[in-house]
């Protein structure tokens, strides 16, 4: 059982402790929202009950009796089957609370059969689900047949990307996957339906600049690609597009940083100076662009858009080729030795790749100053890329903010380096 934190309990303990806690989380959560009535099927005191039940059954039927799992499983769901039948003789058809009960029941059992971790995972997203009852059914309220079939269309796809696609790598040096394609394509799907999602529901500045800052979590590259398309359908707001695509690209900084101190400290102390100068300067030029959230017209004639713009996720999926084939055949031909061109090729596709080989290598070599200078250089390569994908791709209106922000960043990066190999 892969239970560290509980080492100290024998395993038995270790899991009725887990099925109890699922039980009263489940459990706090059905007695919140019955408690407006005067009478109700199960709650605090049942939920638990009927994990610890699913655990104790699943114990005995995993190390004396394999049947007796199955037959009082068969009694549970008989007996909840019964509830529900009253329930709904009294008018009440709802089906969440039974359904909960058979769940917290089978999660006493998983824990029992060792997989505690699996259990907590699965009660914390029923828990979640029962909560945002009220959250769930406004959006479902709000949302139109567009937007539901672009829903629809978005998990058909996923699904039929992730299991037509072999599990296999191709191209030279089986450098690509075909599996971490499908992935990509949806990321960036993904990432262009919650943009949509959250100007819709949480408004112009709100949605962009947690889109960015969420998106810019896993790739800033692919967020200043969605919101450079994104700023011709809305061109009313390209401003705050430009500002979104500043906001994800600060997050890299904080990811550089990071990822070095977890592999290299002495690469961090190297980077902390221009990656906060960075850091600081663009979020101040966030901070500045975001007052500007534009009138109140301009707020409510907002077009949303296209949920579900595959055309822009594939033709990013073919980016992501051409860049790694590039990368390849770069130092294939030119060489290992060419490492300042190797990191400025690799920074354009992939920045944590990069900072996390860099900062191994580094640590080996003992060479950070060199590795330093490696890390900034994929930096600003990947900056000069999003630079460009904006400028082209994006409205000419948000091409000023970019300029100032983008162009300032490049030189303070420019600059360090540039002093660190001649003074």
């Amino acid at each position: 059982m892969n239970a560290s934190w509980l080492d100290f309990l024998p395993l038995f303990f270790q899991g009725l402790l887990v099925a109890t806690g699922i039980g009263l989380v489940i459990g706090l959560e059905r007695e919140h929202e019955q408690q407006a009535q005067t009478r109700h099927f199960a709650g605090l005191r049942t939920f638990p009950l009927i994990a610890i039940l699913g655990f104790t059954v699943g114990f005995i039927s995993d190390q004396y009796l394999s049947w007796l799992l199955p037959a009082v499983t068969l009694g549970i769901f008989l007996l909840i089957g019964t509830a529900y039948f009253i329930q709904a003789q009294n008018g009440n058809f709802g089906l969440t609370t039974e359904l909960a009960l058979s769940i917290a029941f089978i999660l006493g059992a998983l824990a029992a059969f060792g997989h505690p971790a699996e259990a907590l995972a699965v009660a914390v997203v029923t828990t979640l689900l029962l909560s945002l009852k009220e959250e769930l059914h406004g959006f479902v309220k709000q949302i139109t047949d567009q937007e539901l079939e672009a829903f629809i269309k978005f998990f058909v796809i996923a699904l039929l990307l992730l299991l037509v696609l072999p599990n296999q790598y191709f191209g030279p040096e089986n450098l690509l996957h075909y599996r971490e394609l499908g992935w990509i394509i949806i990321l960036v799907s993904s990432i262009s339906f919650a943009g949509y999602l959250m100007l819709k529901f949480s408004g112009p500045q709100r949605g962009v600049l947690l889109t960015a800052l969420m998106g810019g979590l896993f790739s800033s590259t692919m967020i200043a690609w969605v919101f450079a398309a994104r700023s011709r359908e809305a061109p009313s707001i390209s401003r705050l597009w430009g500002t979104g695509i500043l906001l994800s690209s600060s997050v890299l900084y904080v990811r550089i940083l990071l990822l070095t101190a977890t592999f290299n400290t002495a690469l961090t102390w190297q980077l902390a100076l221009p990656c906060l100068l960075m850091l600081g300067f663009t979020l101040l030029l966030v901070w500045h662009h975001s007052r500007d959230k534009g009138t109140p017209a301009q707020q409510a004639n907002l077009p949303l858009g296209n949920p579900l713009n595959l055309r822009n996720a594939l033709f990013f999926g073919l980016l992501y080729i051409a860049v790694t084939l590039f990368m390849h055949y770069s130092r294939l031909w030119l060489g290992e030795k060419g490492g300042y061109l190797s990191g400025f090729i690799s920074g354009v596709a992939d920045m944590d790749a990069i900072t996390i080989s860099t900062a191994k290598w580094a640590k080996q070599a003992d060479t950070a100053f060199y590795g330093a200078n490696v890390v900034m250089v994929a930096a600003l390569s990947n900056t000069i890329f999003k630079f460009g994908v904006a400028m082209v791709q994006g409205h000419p209106t948000m091409r000023r903010s970019l300029v100032i922000g983008f162009g300032t960043v490049l030189l303070m990066g420019l600059a360090w380096l540039l002093f660190r190999l001649y003074f």
